[in-house]
């Protein structure tokens, strides 16, 4: 059976995104904690094209979990070619999700949302409405205050709290208007500008890639499967192992130009199967993968016999630097 390679590729950009997604909303209280000043990298960022993989990432709940309970959901998007502006793709996306998810919980007998976007002057417009149950004034007054909530034990009180955080730091403002039976339209505006050159990571290292033979190590078969075929592309050699005692059993069997492996495995995890490998071969070098390698690296913690650390989701980029940064100490 031939493969849909456009398919494949939509459904890899979906899972990339999710997983990115994810990642942010474990940082969600940071956004609401973030001092003046401190922000991460901007990256343009397509609005339109944002606002349509939330609202494929999300379908399950939109849409298949309200038509299950008998209230189903539609969704309207009436998206503009608009101009692309700088931000943080992962923040923006929590927007979109929060405003959507918001609105959902806001019909509880279904509904429709729309999602629109257009350039208004030197803005991009983001508008989100539903025809759900609509805010009192005295809800409206507070509902972008951290841990308020209507939904008892069912709320954080962060949702809206974080969009409203996250519209601060893009410069962006938010407009709200609702009534008690006449549902919400959340109206947001971003600034179009240009991505500062000092923000923009370098697509390619100078010199040529090095290629090496890898064992990689994961308990996760997709993430396995996914960095197999894109190390082998990129021109490596590959061995896959599904945990970390298979890992150990391939890398006596090696010899191997570089390690990769994910921390949290069944059995032997990451760091013990490094300090194993470090143990009869303190030449091979590991890559670390760790959805706490942002805080690891923000505290310049690395475990004995850990080259490079990554922190998950992992994206290609971030891989393929990783991979070159630890060749090069091997000196292959």
């Amino acid at each position: 059976m031939r493969r849909n390679e456009a398919k494949l590729t939509e459904c890899l950009e979906l899972m990339t995104a999710g997983a990115h997604s994810a990642a942010s909303v474990v940082r969600r209280l940071r956004e609401l904690y973030r001092r003046p000043g401190e922000r991460e990298a901007l990256q343009p960022v397509n609005l339109s094209h944002l606002v349509q993989q939330v609202v494929a990432l999300t379908e399950p709940r939109w849409k298949e979990q309200t038509i299950a309970a008998g209230q189903p959901v539609q969704i309207v998007t009436d998206l503009a070619e608009v101009p692309v502006i700088a931000g943080n793709e992962g923040e923006l996306r929590e927007i979109v999700t929060n405003l959507l998810f918001n609105a959902v919980d806001a019909m509880p007998k279904g509904g429709t949302i729309c999602l629109r976007t257009c350039q208004h002057d030197q803005d991009v417009e983001l508008t989100v409405s539903d025809t759900g149950t609509g805010m009192t004034p005295e809800v409206r007054q507070r509902c972008f205050e951290m841990f308020f909530t209507t939904k008892g034990t069912q709320g954080t009180g962060l949702g809206l709290a974080t969009v409203h955080a996250i519209i601060q730091q893009h410069d962006g403002t938010l407009d709200l208007q609702t009534a008690p039976g006449q549902g919400s339209t959340f109206r947001i505006r971003l600034p179009i500008r240009v991505v500062p050159e000092t923000s923009v990571r370098p697509t390619a290292r100078k010199g040529p890639d090095r290629h090496g033979r890898i064992l990689l190590v994961d308990d996760e078969a997709i993430l396995r499967e996914l960095f197999t075929e894109y190390l082998m592309q990129a021109g490596h050699t590959v061995v896959a192992a599904a945990d970390g005692a298979a890992g150990l059993e391939q890398f006596q069997a090696g010899p191997f130009d570089l390690v990769i492996t994910d921390m949290a495995m069944p059995g032997l995890n990451g760091e013990q199967l490094a300090a194993k490998i470090q143990a009869v071969a303190p030449s091979t070098p590991v890559i670390l993968l760790t959805g706490f390698g942002d805080i690891m690296k923000v505290q310049q913690q690395r475990p004995p016999g850990i080259a490079v650390v990554v922190g998950k989701p992992v994206s290609l980029s971030d891989l393929h630097e990783a991979v070159q940064d630890a060749l090069a100490i091997q000196g292959k």
